[in-house]
């Protein structure tokens, strides 16, 4: 797509361009679409997907947090596993349009909680959403630790895992060079828990969560 000039300077896509009063979603010439209307929109993911990066976009908002690790088994429980498993790290790839990386952003899973010594209510490690992250895929249950197998007389409960990592920040689109087309993202899985089929069992974690928003 081509670029639409006023008074010698390009117009950014967020621009507004009006025909007979009336706001355009796309300028022609000739009929070649040169120019398109654009405002970035806040996207959020729960599940792995992938984000196209508009070719307006100068940079790049994000926030990523990985899988909550699954939560250990009673100290007394004789079942396997004994421990919870490690969350899953969620991972920002930026690509270009044959599938090349460019740059790569990791939020790291929680770790799993072992078995015995822990809370004998069984406690689950909640998420603490950072400041500034209050939308409604932070304040929803993502990146929970799982719950720690609940104790009794004489067995200590498991422990619980610990709440997914995160990443936040901005990458700059490169305007030379390798330059990504689109974000592929895979979200990380909460961890296993150290389950028991005999009732007590722990949980696994909660899965993570990206936010993606583009810049202008």
């Amino acid at each position: 797509m081509g670029e639409l000039y006023f008074n010698g300077t390009a117009l950014a896509a967020g621009k507004k361009v009006k025909f007979n009063g009336s706001d355009m979603a796309n300028v022609y010439l000739n009929g070649t679409k040169i120019w398109t209307y654009y405002i970035p929109a806040l996207t959020g993911f729960t599940s792995s997907g992938t984000y196209q990066i508009n070719g307006a976009e100068t940079s790049i908002q994000y926030k990523a947090s990985g899988g909550g690790g699954g939560g250990g088994k009673n100290l007394c429980k004789n079942c396997t596993p004994i421990h919870g498993g490690t969350g899953g790290s969620t991972t920002l790839s930026f690509q270009k349009a044959d599938g090349t990386v460019v740059h790569t952003i990791t939020a790291a899973g929680g770790s799993g909680g072992s078995m015995g010594g822990g809370s004998p209510s069984g406690s689950f490690k909640e998420f603490s959403v950072p400041s500034g992250w209050s939308t409604s895929i932070w304040t929803s249950t993502v990146s929970d630790g799982g719950v720690g197998g609940f104790g009794e007389q004489n067995c200590p409960g498991g422990n619980a895992g610990t709440a997914g990592g995160t990443a936040s920040g901005t990458y700059t689109i490169p305007t030379s060079g390798d330059i990504p087309t689109k974000i592929v993202i895979t979200i990380g899985g909460g961890g296993y828990g150290g389950l028991c089929g005999e009732g007590n069992f722990s949980g696994p974690g909660i899965a993570g969560a990206a936010s993606i928003l583009g810049v202008l």
